[in-house]
């Protein structure tokens, strides 16, 4: 315990400085007077013999930190009056505080902000209890990385996996809800009354569902989100066990999720799912019924699992049992060998943050960068300003001040400022993540959630002390070295830097031009990945079409015709609006979701033994729906009035489909059965351009288009949820408050959702590589502005250096021209250096960008070039102002002033 005594005793001799302060000045006074006087009697004068008094006491702060040192708080005296030194010296120097101030509070701020959202997207724990021992089960097969299960599978998989203790199963959809006089829609989850169970997670207020709520026919009830519930019911507790109307049907209020809960599949969608509903239902409307084995006709798969792992599985072991029942599935049958069927879990964690890992961490290593290039900027300045006090310190040296004790001086100053920066960082971090919160993607996850809590305010003080040490220790270690006799000779009037000192700015200048360059060139990188993105052929023309979702509940719509009168209507209301030049809708928007594919029979075509099918994705659509989205025809018809329910079916295919399928047969007239040969068939009437539709990058597949009226004969499903689709030549926004009128007055109770133009959906779905392109531009451009900052701050102290010797180089006639070009030298050489081994990390960690590139590759040789040619340009102009005013300093007077 002698160290609690020694602490005990620090703090009561701190809390006496001020009086034993001025007892150690009296004392060294009285030594000093003493000996003075002593000198004076010897025949000295005054002045004389103080300053032998001095010389022979061996230095008044050496000696007070020696009794300092012995009361133990030397640490904390010294502290106290170095922080008040650096203040007042700092502030002595505005301009220069400042500068150094704002250069490193961009640096931590970016690197606080980005931290927040890495904490906020890839280290909060999802809302789900044990999120360690979730997983999200997938079926996958020839085209597809990963799609939904069918029935069957999650039977299965649930009964016959030891991995997994339970499997539930949802999917999503929407509902239309009406409380009080108004109506809205509102993405909801389908979900089987096991889900919260293996998700742990219960409802803030009121249940979950029942396995009775959970079954064909049973009672009609809904789980509220937090945020509706709020925002609809004004967080009333008492909706719990009230009636609602649902697609113009009552049901009643169970419960409300707490606030954050999410399914995990909602992480990357564009919004939240608000509302949830017994699964049962919507899966008998897709002929999924629970049954002894697997069903050999291609039960659909419409489901996403999920699964909470037995105690001490993993999701290896898992994966190694689906994948041995998947065998042994392909062995009796059940999937053709050809079909390349597998069933595999992902942990949630990846599940949800997997997609946008790579670009985060990519980001925040980019950012990481800037704030070594801000740290290595003020080290910079602090080294110059070093120099312009060596006098200043060597004065102090040769009074008595030790080395160590001069170099905490100055490190403190570099504390005291990195405090500064890092105050104002904090400030910088909270606009950022307003910022970011308000311009990043909705599929990015989290994001939103991003907060300067206390542990990012952990990290950004933790940035801010090492900022500090980044900082300051060189200049402190350069500038603390000093001996009085030499510095007093070298630093003569002008009080410049020595030649051997200079290289230790220099090196700090190149560094910062090699991590501007690996900056600028993942940048650069991203810029043509998404120019070669933005270039991809989708298909369609989104200009100057606006889309919105709408949905005819069955119990105001109850068959197929009125759904496809009440669109025949909207569509001939929504043509006679000034501005509009076409009107359709589909089932799904290109690039907006992603669209599964229909088991075809097409006439033919034999499909490789044993396979019996040949899958089509399949798209639903009405009239006018290719002329508004600017598809172009390239053989046949478009639909049009003929294509009635009671017609002759007809279906409009892709130029992939007649590919794939005819094979250089002709396509128009032939025959097209959806989901086995006893269905009613379809008759090909046209070919359209392949549209891009799950991902601009993605594969394009065999795509056919069914008429909305006759898609209820075969297969036999009526679809009710559709986007409208308009186009016009001026601004498409312009038309969202008229088409609205037309859909509120043909029909009053539906609401309408997502209103967007089409430009915006092909934006969205590029939304995460232009959200990091628009990152690493931004970190880029800051970095080459404080490389050039660095540039031109080496060459200004070379040429004040170099002042005499430029004097007398122009007083023996040399001219201007020769004087600049010697100049520019200086900073052209050190962006050379920095330059060279910027490009050769750019070589080494574009490598890690790889996952985030399109069309482009890591070490893409005209970005690097562009890279390297636009660095020289901002070395140049950063080195051109400092030259030419070297250049054209009145010799007489820089020799009269050296």
């Amino acid at each position: 315990m002698a160290w609690h005594h020694e602490v005990g005793a620090a703090l009561r001799t701190l809390l006496r400085r001020g009086r034993e302060e001025r007892e150690l000045d009296e004392e060294v006074g009285f030594h000093l007077d003493m000996e003075t006087q002593r000198n004076r009697d010897g025949g000295l004068p005054t002045g004389e013999a103080r300053r032998r008094a001095v010389r022979a006491f061996g230095g008044v702060a050496r000696h007070k930190d020696a009794v300092r040192d012995e009361r133990g708080t030397e640490w904390l005296d010294g502290l106290a009056q170095d922080t008040r030194f650096a203040v007042r010296s700092l502030r002595r120097r505005a301009a220069f505080t400042a500068l150094a101030a704002l250069t490193l509070a961009l640096g931590v701020g970016a690197t606080t902000a980005l931290f927040g959202v890495v904490k906020s997207v890839l280290l909060t724990p999802l809302p789900y209890g044990a999120p360690d021992r979730v997983a999200v089960v997938w079926s996958a097969w020839q085209g597809f990385d990963r799609t939904w299960l069918s029935y069957d599978e999650w039977e299965a998989w649930d009964a016959r996996v030891p991995a997994f203790a339970d499997v539930a199963l949802f999917t999503d959809g929407a509902i239309t809800l009406t409380a009080g006089d108004g109506s809205e829609r509102v993405r909801a989850g389908f979900v089987d009354h096991d889900v919260f169970r293996v998700l742990d997670v219960a409802p803030r207020l009121g249940r979950g569902f029942t396995a009775e709520e959970d079954r064909p026919g049973g009672p009609r009830v809904v789980v509220l989100g937090h945020a509706l519930w709020q925002r609809t019911f004004g967080a009333d507790p008492s909706v719990v066990g009230r009636e609602i109307q649902i697609g113009g049907q009552a049901a009643t209020v169970v419960g409300v999720m707490p606030a954050g809960f999410r399914l995990p599949l909602d992480f990357g969608a564009d919004g939240p799912t608000e509302a949830w509903l017994p699964l049962a239902e919507d899966a008998a409307s897709q002929g999924a019924v629970p049954g002894p084995a697997f069903s050999r006709d291609g039960q659909s798969h419409g489901f996403y699992g999920v699964a909470r792992l037995a105690p001490g599985a993993t999701v290896a072991q898992a994966n190694a049992q689906l994948a041995g029942l998947v065998a042994g599935l392909v062995a009796d049958g059940v999937y053709p060998a050809e079909m390349r069927f597998r069933a595999f879990a992902v942990p949630v964690g990846e599940q949800v943050t997997g997609r946008v890992r790579p670009a985060l961490l990519v980001v925040f290593g980019a950012v990481g960068l800037v704030l070594l290039i801000a740290c290595a900027n003020v080290a910079g300045l602090l080294l110059v300003r070093g120099e312009q006090r060596r006098r200043e310190l060597a004065v102090r040296v040769a009074l008595g001040a030790g080395a160590r004790r001069l170099g905490r001086l100055l490190l403190t100053e570099s504390v005291v400022l990195a405090a500064l920066g890092g105050a104002l960082g904090v400030a910088f971090a909270a606009l950022a993540v307003w910022l970011v919160r308000r311009t990043a993607p909705a599929a990015l996850p989290r994001v939103a959630d991003t907060t300067l809590d206390g542990g990012v305010l952990l990290f950004a003080l933790g940035v801010t002390a090492a900022a500090a040490l980044l900082a300051g220790v060189l200049p402190a270690l350069q500038v603390a070295r000093v001996a009085p006799a030499r510095e007093l000779k070298e630093g003569g009037r002008a009080a410049s830097a020595g030649p051997g000192r200079l290289r230790w700015r220099q090196l700090l200048v190149a560094s910062e031009v090699a991590l501007a360059v690996v900056l600028a060139a993942g940048a650069g990188l991203m810029v043509r990945s998404v120019a070669n993105l933005l270039a991809i052929d989708t298909g369609f023309d989104p200009r100057g079409v606006l889309t919105m979702r709408l949905s005819t509940p069955s119990a105001w719509y109850p068959d197929s015709a009125r759904v496809a009168a009440f669109h025949d209507e909207l569509a001939r209301r929504v043509a006679a609006v000034p501005g509009v030049t076409a009107v359709g809708a589909a089932r799904l928007l290109p690039l907006s979701e992603e669209m599964g594919d229909w088991g075809l029979v097409v006439e033919g075509y034999t499909p490789p033994p044993p396979h019996g099918g040949a899958p089509g994705d399949w798209q639903v659509v009405t009239p006018g729906y290719f002329e508004a989205m600017g598809l172009r025809l390239r053989a046949g018809r478009l639909f049009d009035a003929r294509d009635r329910l009671d017609a002759p079916l007809a279906m409009i295919v892709n130029r992939r489909f007649v590919e794939k399928y005819f094979a250089g047969r002709e396509p128009l007239g032939r025959q097209v059965r959806i989901g086995g040969p006893e269905r009613p068939p379809y008759t090909v009437v046209g070919v359209v351009d392949d549209v891009r539709h799950n991902a601009l990058t993605g594969e394009v597949k065999p795509q056919f288009y069914a008429p909305l009226a006759q898609f209820a004969v075969s297969p036999g499903n009526t679809m009710r949820s559709m986007s409208l689709v308009v186009r016009t030549g001026d601004d498409p926004m312009a038309l969202a408050a008229p088409v609205r009128a037309v859909v509120r007055a043909l029909d009053p109770r539906l609401p309408v959702s997502d209103v967007r133009p089409m430009t915006q959906v092909v934006a969205d779905s590029i939304a995460e590589p232009r959200f990091a392109m628009r990152l690493l531009a931004l970190f880029g451009l800051l970095a080459l502005t404080l490389a050039a900052i660095g540039v031109f701050g080496v060459v200004s102290q070379v040429m004040a250096a170099r002042a005499h010797e430029f004097g007398i180089r122009a007083a023996l006639g040399a001219a201007p021209g020769d004087l600049v070009r010697l100049a520019l030298g200086t900073g052209v050489r050190q962006a050379a250096l920095g330059l060279a081994a910027g490009l050769a990390l750019a070589l080494l960690l574009t490598r890690l960008m790889a996952s985030l590139l399109h069309g482009v590759a890591p070490t893409d040789p005209p970005t690097l070039v562009a890279v390297a040619l636009l660095t020289g340009v901002v070395a140049v102009l950063a080195s051109a102002g400092p030259a030419r005013r070297a250049a054209r300093a009145d010799p007489a007077a820089v020799l009269h002033d050296g």
